[in-house]
């Protein structure tokens, strides 16, 4: 089981000399290092990182972009095949990395850190709990945190405090509008801003249709990260590790699919089939009220020039709390800081392992932070800087002094569950994106029951 702390906690204490990044990576020149990842803005603020560094240390890093689920397929196929492809691999979040460490994928880096890692350029104990948490497990490390990667609800602020629309609101509910604090409250302003084109919005005529708000609901890895934010909200167990006992048909899971399929009437049509970037393009090109996604790549739709939508229209609030869920969960989200990890068949893991240490040392990390909008760093510090130059980033330490249940994939998915989150995710995301065409909830989610209850059978 992961632990918030390890035999890593140790290693800012090791006898191994300072040394300057530069300098220490004159013993790598003529390798290749190979990254696969993807160009969201975390990982365009990495990549562009460790190729300065890699050409100050004449290494080449070669860099291949591709999309979250290609990562997945080509990673595995991969190393199935035995092949020795890369050095680098983007994980995105704890679930994929807990099935590749398991499986062989992605390698301890423990080990490589105690032979040749330097303490002060890791910094262990400068990084934030939960990245520490999400890497970890008991005495192994799996790879690194290289950003905060935490959700929030946006909403376009000056819809809100609209007059007109605040009076339209207040005389059909009943109560003053404001950015929904419970389920129940986000059904009636999803509602309420569902406009057809022609029809006035804040005193002006729609040019187009106009959304209450937007789930990104692709099958496969983007539903099942909108279907965690519920699951986390409406207090759902998808698998309990003592009974061993699946909780898809449980009270829980039946509001919380109720709740998802009422709010198709007031999201765009093409939901079905919106990735996370494609959702927060819609929301910044100003087609939607509210969308819950990722902070940092709200940030930087919203920061990029010519989007109608910008930073001083919206606002960001915590997520809705699904009132009376069984485990009095408040504002419940998924919480999944990005990881960077070794492949397990890796040619050059030393210079790897090196070249990812240098540019998540906290002066790299400072850099980043001050040079790219939508880059939320892990380390406190550099978090800080951010913030000084950035109020807007003041959420992330709102949120991390807050209350709100924010669950890992850990969490969703506890231990052995996890092992099998690939098949798990794959059967969900199939029967739910079924019943949000259309299909019945109830015999749909007996389907789904029994297709996850033989998935974890032999667990």
């Amino acid at each position: 089981m992961l632990t918030r702390r390890s035999t890593l906690a140790g290693l800012a204490g090791l006898s191994v000399a300072p040394s300057v990044a530069r300098a220490a990576g004159e013993k790598y020149r003529g390798a290749t290092v190979r990254l696969i990842t993807e160009r969201n803005s975390h990982q365009i603020a990495l990549q562009e990182t460790l190729g300065e560094i890699a050409k100050s240390w004449g290494v080449t890093l070669d860099v291949r972009n591709v999309t979250t689920d290609e990562i997945e397929s080509k990673v595995v196929i991969d190393y199935v095949g035995g092949a020795d492809t890369w050095d680098l691999i983007y994980t995105g979040g704890v679930q994929r990395m807990a099935q590749w460490a398991y499986g062989g994928i992605i390698k301890d880096i423990a080990p490589i850190i105690k032979a040749v890692g330097d303490p002060q350029l890791l910094a262990w104990d400068q990084f934030t709990d939960a990245a520490r948490h999400a890497v970890t497990d008991g005495d192994k490390v799996w790879g690194l945190t290289c950003a905060t990667s935490e959700q929030a609800y946006v909403y376009r602020r000056d819809l809100f405090e609209d007059a007109g629309e605040r009076a339209a609101f207040a005389k059909r509910f009943g109560y003053p509008l404001a950015v929904p604090a419970t389920y129940a409250q986000h059904q009636d302003v999803a509602a309420f801003f569902t406009r057809k084109r022609g029809e006035m919005l804040a005193g002006k005529p729609l040019d187009r249709d106009f959304y209450g708000t937007i789930l990104c609901d692709k099958r496969g890895t983007f539903l099942w990260h909108t279907y965690e934010n519920f699951v986390a909200a409406f207090g759902v167990s998808i698998y309990d590790p003592k009974t061993k006992k699946v909780g898809l048909t449980s009270a829980a899971n039946l509001a919380l699919v109720k709740a998802m399929k009422d709010l198709v009437p007031y999201l765009p049509p093409s939901h079905i089939n919106l990735s996370s970037g494609e959702g927060v393009t819609m929301f910044g090109n100003g087609q939607a009220a509210m969308i819950g996604e990722y902070f940092d790549r709200q940030v930087l739709t919203m920061t990029r020039k010519g989007t109608p939508v910008t930073l001083d229209m919206v606002d960001f609030a915590f997520f809705p709390t699904a009132e009376g869920n069984p485990k009095g969960a408040v504002s419940g989200m998924r919480s999944g800081p990005p990881v960077v990890s070794i492949y397990g068949r890796s040619r050059n893991a030393e210079a790897a392992y090196k070249l990812l240490e240098a540019a998540l040392a906290p002066a790299s990390m400072n850099d980043m932070a001050r040079k790219y909008p939508g880059y939320m760093p892990d380390r406190m510090e550099a978090l800080q800087i951010k913030v000084a130059a950035d109020p807007t980033s003041a959420y992330l330490l709102k949120l991390a002094a807050s209350k709100v249940t924010a669950l890992t994939d850990f969490d969703i998915l506890p231990y052995p569950s996890i092992l099998k989150a690939s098949e798990i995710v794959d059967a969900v995301t199939g029967v739910l994106s079924d019943i949000l065409v259309g299909a019945p909830i109830e015999p749909k989610l007996a389907e789904m029951q029994a297709k996850v209850e033989q998935i974890v059978a032999p667990l």
